[in-house]
């Protein structure tokens, strides 16, 4: 019950904003889809977003450990997908103790997707991922563990709406300017 009633108002606020699910927006068929954590309905949104993907993916993450989803993105570029990834040099690498973090971007590089670390901020936070430069998945979601099987943590993913899509791509562009690449330990 109460997951329906977060993700009415969440609906709600969207549809203030001109967002909403059905809406129309740029000659396009906007939609929204929403998940939660941690009943899994999040973590398959992100998968399911992910997988969708045809052209390209842009991510740009705070905590990032999550196997799954570093597998998603690997199978993406397995299938042409151009990816390409950015994430908190401090949480992923400094203060990674688990090393699971590094395991992670280990998997990615070895793949042959970019990825590179920021610290030219205090905290890298942003969690999203562009698809196809039309589709926005965002919300509270790290993606980590953590965040799949533990955390109350949303998705949102925002579909058909390329203004918006642009909007996250320069984002993204201008914290991926501000890394470094990350290389591989082995």
């Amino acid at each position: 019950m109460k997951t329906s009633k977060v993700a009415a108002a969440i609906c709600l606020g969207l549809a203030l904003c001109g967002l909403s699910a059905g809406a129309s927006s740029a000659g396009t068929d906007a939609g929204i889809e929403v998940g939660f954590s941690p009943d899994g309905s999040g973590e398959a949104l992100v998968l399911r977003s992910i997988s969708s993907a045809r052209q390209s993916i842009r991510l740009a993450a705070y905590s990032f450990t999550a196997a799954p989803v570093a597998r998603a993105l690997v199978d993406a570029k397995k299938r042409g997908v151009d990816v390409a990834v950015v994430v908190d040099y401090k949480n992923n690498l400094a203060e990674d103790r688990s090393g699971k973090a590094r395991a992670v971007l280990n998997l990615l590089v070895n793949a042959g997707i970019p990825t590179r670390t920021v610290s030219a901020f205090p905290m890298q936070h942003s969690k999203y991922a562009v698809i196809d430069g039309a589709h926005v998945q965002t919300g509270s979601y790290n993606y980590s563990a953590a965040a799949a099987r533990y955390n109350s943590e949303n998705v949102l993913v925002v579909l058909n709406r390329p203004d918006l899509a642009r909007q996250y791509l320069d984002n993204w562009q201008r914290v991926y300017n501000a890394g470094q690449a990350y290389t591989s330990t082995y």
